[in-house]
C-alpha cells in the first residue's frame, strides 16, 4: 500500500483527485489532505507519506 498526501490550495481539486485515487489506484491510501503548506510540511515530516501529490 502506497501511502499518500494531497497538497492543494483548491478544496475542489483535492477532492476530485481524492476521488480519482480512491476510484482508481486501489493501493494507494490517502493519509491526508491539506490547503495550508506549511500544515502540510508538519504532516509531511509526522506521517512520512510515501507520495505526496501537490498543485499550485
Amino acid at each position: 500500500m502506497i501511502k499518500a498526501i494531497i497538497v492543494d490550495d483548491e478544496y475542489n481539486a483535492i477532492k476530485n483527485l481524492s476521488w480519482e485515487i480512491e476510484r482508481f489506484c486501489k493501493d494507494v491510501q490517502v493519509l491526508d489532505a491539506f490547503t495550508d503548506p506549511v500544515e502540510a510540511i508538519s504532516a509531511i515530516n509526522y506521517l512520512k507519506p510515501d507520495c505526496v501529490f501537490l498543485g499550485y
